[in-house]
């Protein structure tokens, strides 16, 4: 383990996050000129859209055997280099089944490089920096999302293609800065055998298998509330769609914030159990006012990006405690592979338990779903904290 922590290239694996990040979020921003243009059906808009989480959701852990297998810096530039091919290619793209094609070449770049970049981290950090450093890590995603929400739309307005052709260019150039800029011996691939042998001690070992857990309880939340938060503001609350959207995005950004925010409490020597409970109790109490039928728009609007600013500790709080967990660099790629297959599975079924919950019981019933979440999550938290005792 190094004795000091390279920021310099610390920086420029959490922003290759970062761009990877951007690729879930232009498909929203672009979706309806796509539909306008390649004339897709709302099934095929969700499968472009959910492409990610789809692929995350079935391979997540045997993505994260193979880059322990060639290395997390081959991983990286490949996954890189993948993502550019595969949104050059979708902006060429004349169907709606070719750029389903194509989302899927990104989405295998985009799994190989968000489970090789903690490795890299953990290679590039002292292990006095490991929390702050993780935890700023765990803010790659809604702050690559919110980015593309704020940039995309201008980009779309010279076309989807553009949007699509711009995010390719930066996914190539940023695949041959990283070729020059990271070490060739960091996070060095392991054999097959003895990654096997990890993947048997993962599975028996609780740690990695309840931060599993406790990701897929804050993705489930997370996208639950995200994905259906506009249609509560159209519907509900009678805002136009543009007010919505502005309003989603803030709860975007508010979440990149409360990912970093962890990192300052990691620091002050706040246990990471308690920060994952603390924030799994706030969202279930959060819910009473976000779902509520008399409070005016700018609180549920309030409770709303507080909630998911705070909810937003929980995945930082879980990147940290993955190196303290996982043991060693190729066990922390697979960990990390499991996380994001617990990550997709929490995405998929999110949105669509919540919107079969409001359908049967209605919106005033929705706290109660979010408090079955909170209850879930407080006792992976405390079950997490003896086991970190244990581990030291």
């Amino acid at each position: 383990m190094p004795t000091s922590t390279n920021w310099r290239l610390v920086a420029l694996l959490i922003l290759a996050g970062m761009v990877a990040a951007f690729q879930v979020g232009k498909a929203a921003v672009a979706m309806p000129l796509l539909r306008q243009d390649l004339h897709i059906s709302l099934a095929m808009a969700s499968w472009i859209i959910g492409a990610f989480a789809t692929l995350g959701a079935l391979i997540g852990l045997a993505a994260g055997v193979g880059v322990s297998v060639i290395g997390a810096r081959r991983a990286l530039i490949t996954g890189l280099i993948a993502i550019g091919a595969g949104s050059l290619g979708g902006g060429l793209a004349t169907t709606g089944l070719i750029v389903l094609g194509t989302r899927i070449v990104e989405s295998g770049g985009f799994l190989a490089a968000v489970i090789a970049i903690p490795a890299l981290l953990r290679a590039a950090t002292a292990p006095a920096d490991n929390d702050i450093v993780f935890t700023c890590w765990g803010a790659y995603m809604p702050a690559g999302t919110a980015v593309m929400m704020l940039a995309g739309p201008a980009l779309a307005s010279l076309g989807w293609q553009f949007l699509w052709l711009a995010n390719g260019v930066i996914a190539l150039a940023y695949a041959a800065l990283l070729f020059v800029a990271v070490p060739r011996a960091a996070a060095s691939s392991s054999n097959g055998q003895t990654v096997l042998t990890n993947v048997g001690t993962l599975l028996r070992t609780p740690g990695p298998a309840l931060l599993a857990l406790a990701f897929c309880l804050y993705t489930f939340q997370y996208f639950a509330l995200t994905g259906l938060l506009p249609t509560l503001l159209v519907e509900q609350l009678q805002l136009s769609v543009a007010q919505a959207g502005v309003i989603s995005a803030i709860t975007v950004f508010a979440n990149a914030f409360g990912n970093l925010a962890a990192g300052l409490l990691a620091k002050r020597n706040v246990p990471l159990w308690q920060i994952m409970a603390s924030a799994f109790a706030f969202l279930g109490i959060a819910a009473f006012g976000i779902f509520s039928a008399w409070m005016p728009i700018v609180a549920i609007a309030l409770i709303a990006s507080t909630s998911l600013a705070i909810s937003g500790l929980i995945p930082a709080s879980i990147f940290a405690a993955s190196p303290r967990l996982a043991g060693n660099a190729t066990m922390l790629a697979i960990t990390v592979g499991l996380l994001t297959q617990a990550s997709g599975l929490g995405q998929f079924l999110g949105p669509a338990a919540l919107g079969s919950f409001v359908q049967r019981f209605g919106w005033p019933s929705a706290p109660f779903f979010f408090a079955g979440i909170t209850l879930a999550g407080i006792a992976v938290a405390l079950r997490l904290r003896a086991v970190m005792r244990k581990s030291g």
